[in-house]
This record gives structure tokens, sequence and C-alpha cells, in this order.
């Protein structure tokens, strides 16, 4: 098999071959794992689903915003009253564990600002590549948007892991149970 660099060069269409992961640019071959193509570009119809999709994107994250800081309000007031509580008798014991659920659901409520903050900037970058017809801001929305799903993916996984381990757990010691009480 002849590689040809110049395709100009090519006498016919098979002499020009290469790899799986070699592209044809004008001037040669570039090593590259993905081949770009020529030109995208979106009808209408696509740019009427890209942006109702931004204004979905902007309701819902704003929607998550202001719940994130509602329950941020709530989360406050729960440490300081179970503080408040503490201060008390002997019997709000549960106090302290009040405190470090507010705490702990604070820091998850900061995490989960991220990929709230993610769909929020894909949703505003459309609006703007659609109203000024621009490819840069349309490819800072795509980012967006794919690290929304990556952080969303990631969690998922993570997810899954944790109750896999979980059920794992719960059988070994439900069977360790079962073999102590015989």
């Amino acid at each position: 098999m002849v590689y040809i660099k110049n395709v100009s060069k090519a006498k016919n269409f098979s002499e020009i071959r290469a790899p799986n992961n070699l592209c044809f640019m004008e001037d040669g071959i570039q090593n590259s794992s993905f081949q770009e193509p020529a030109d995208i570009k979106l009808s209408p119809a696509g740019l009427s689903f890209l942006a109702s999709a931004a204004k979905w994107a902007n309701f819902l994250a704003i929607v998550c915003f202001i719940f994130i800081g509602i329950s941020a309000i709530t989360m406050v007031s729960l440490i300081f009253g179970a503080s408040a509580l503490s201060l008390g008798a002997d019997e709000y014991v549960t106090a302290g564990a009040l405190s470090t659920f507010g705490v702990l659901y604070l820091l998850f409520l900061a995490f989960f600002c991220l990929p709230i903050y993610f769909l929020y900037n894909f949703g505003s970058k459309a609006k703007k590549a659609i109203e000024n017809r621009d490819t840069i801001q349309l490819e800072l929305c795509l980012d967006a948007l794919k690290k929304h799903y990556k952080f969303i993916g990631i969690m998922v996984i993570i997810t899954i892991a944790f109750n896999f381990m979980g059920l794992v757990i719960g059988v070994v010691l439900g069977v360790s149970d079962a073999l102590a009480g015989v």
C-alpha cells in the first residue's frame, strides 16, 4: 500500500490511503484522532432548537440557584438553632448531630453549584452565539454543556459505586450476623 503525502500528486483515488488515525489536510497528512469537518451549519430549525434549549437551561439553572439559596438559608438556621438547643438541657444531645448534618448539607449545596453553573453558562453562551452568529460562543456553550454532563456522569458513577459498596457491605454483615447467630 502506498501513502501519498501530497494528494494532488495521486493518479487515482486508490493511491490515497492512510491509517485510520490520519486525516488528509491540504498540504499533506496530519496525525489526528479527530477529523474536522469542512463546515458545520445549523439550519433555522437547529437554531430554534438551540435557542429553546438555552432558555430552558437558563430557567432550570436560575430555579436551582434559588432553591440552593433557600436551602442554604434553611441549613444555616438549622445550625444556629441546633447550637441554641445544645445550650439548654442534656436531653438535646442530638443538637450536635443536627449541626453536623447542616454543615454537611451546606458542603453538598456548594458542591452542587458547579454543575448548575455549567448549565447556566451553556444557556447564556448559546443565547449569545445565536444572537451574534458567533462560532466561538457556540463552541464555549457546547464546552459548558460537556462539562455539565461530564460532572453529572461522574456523580452518577460515584453514586452507583457507593450503592454497590453498601449492598456488598450489607450482604457481608447479614451473612456474618446469620453465621454468628448459629
